[in-house]
């Protein structure tokens, strides 16, 4: 058996959740003005509720809402689109070759599971990635795609398209053939990136792979070759490439027993890493959530199914030094902002008041003057 090299650091959960809410923009948010490098540093905000995505930067930035859809629809500077793990994600759009580079790889490449499921041939399949993007050199519905493609597809290929809608467009988007455009009134558009992005560029794909993953590890580190595959998409031998590929850069450290990597250029900033004192709400599926295999390091196991619910739902949660204490949902009426805060067990008399602020600056975040909040 090939022994293990030996660590470069012994670490302490409160060191790590000190590093990555530092690199996530939560300890501090950054200024309305970097909106796009908070994006960037943490590879994307997941998208597939809109109104979470602009909270996730909310959180980190100081734009506010409006500040993230002007970047997405009139700078063009943000970019919506299905990415990792196939689930819609705000990136900066300088990006967005970057990912879908490492996505046209050998690795991401549909199965014949797949295949077989939305009943395409491999042949049928690429020809209908590259009509589609051809079709996109403007702003389309999906009943306006449709119809255009209808007149150069088989009826087979029609009749896939309108059944299996949005599983079909996710490997024309991880292709680097299409984005959100936008809204129609209350239609969605499509487009090809290299028509409505200032400027787009071709990427080798095993180099992309292994940039997403040193990317991946300044935001997520220390973690593993299958935390990343499971952040990125969980695709055989993507996370053992891109660990071959970063070899050199790597140092092993163990975090409390549990073995991981981290980029040898953060080993410093890691180690003299203290804890925290914050509090914060973090929105649905938030970034900070979504890049491990495991979430045990952040919350007790008795409380999982109250952060990672059913159908994939990960609840927007109550953050204090970097671990999960209780979940918090908000409604907005009459221009108030309501937020009711379920915590796991009590709270030191300190974290109300912190809870409060942080409701303040959400409220802030979604343009409103009032906040109520309730503690359950």
């Amino acid at each position: 058996m090939k022994s293990q090299p030996p660590v470069a650091a012994e670490l302490a959960w409160p060191q790590v959740h000190a590093f990555r809410l530092q690199r996530h923009h939560l300890a501090t948010r950054a200024p309305a003005k970097r909106l796009v490098d908070v994006a960037g540093d943490i590879s994307g905000a997941q998208a597939q509720v809109m109104s979470a995505a602009e909270l996730q930067l909310g959180v980190r930035c100081k734009a506010g809402v409006d500040g993230v859809r002007k970047a997405l629809w009139q700078d063009r500077a943000l970019v919506k689109t299905w990415l990792m793990r196939g689930t819609l994600h705000l990136v900066p759009s300088v990006d967005l070759p970057l990912y879908t580079a490492a996505m046209r790889s050998r690795w991401v490449w549909p199965n014949n599971t797949w295949l077989k499921w939305v009943q395409l041939t491999e042949p049928e399949l690429v020809s209908l990635i590259e009509s589609i993007g051809d079709a996109l050199d403007q702003p389309l519905t999906r009943e306006e795609l449709i119809a255009a493609m209808g007149r150069t597809s088989s009826d087979h290929v029609r009749t896939v398209l309108k059944s299996g809608w949005s599983t079909l467009l996710k490997p024309v988007a991880r292709s680097g053939r299409l984005c959100f455009g936008p809204n129609r009134g209350t239609s969605v558009t499509f487009v090809r990136p290299d028509v409505w992005l200032k400027s787009w560029r071709d990427l080798d794909p095993d180099e992309a792979v292994i940039e997403v993953a040193r990317r991946y590890l300044r935001a997520y580190g220390p973690a593993t070759k299958d935390d990343f595959g499971r952040w990125f998409g969980a695709w055989p031998g993507l996370g053992k490439a891109a660990w071959s590929g970063l070899a050199d850069e790597l140092a092993p450290v163990s975090i409390e027993g549990r073995r991981a990597d981290v980029l040898a250029a953060d080993l410093k900033q890691l180690r003299s890493s203290a804890g925290v004192s914050s509090v914060l709400l973090l929105p649905a599926f938030d970034p900070y959530l979504m890049g491990h295999n495991s979430r045990d390091h952040l919350f007790e196991p008795g409380f999982r199914a109250r952060v990672s619910r059913t159908a994939g739902w990960i609840s927007a949660v109550l953050l204090v030094e970097g671990r999960v204490t209780g979940t918090w949902t908000h409604t907005v009426a009459k221009d108030v902002l309501r937020i009711v805060v379920d915590p796991f067990g009590k709270l030191p008399p300190n974290v109300r008041p912190e809870i409060q602020a942080r409701a303040q600056e959400l409220a802030s975040t979604l343009g409103l003057a009032e906040v109520e909040l309730k503690l359950v």
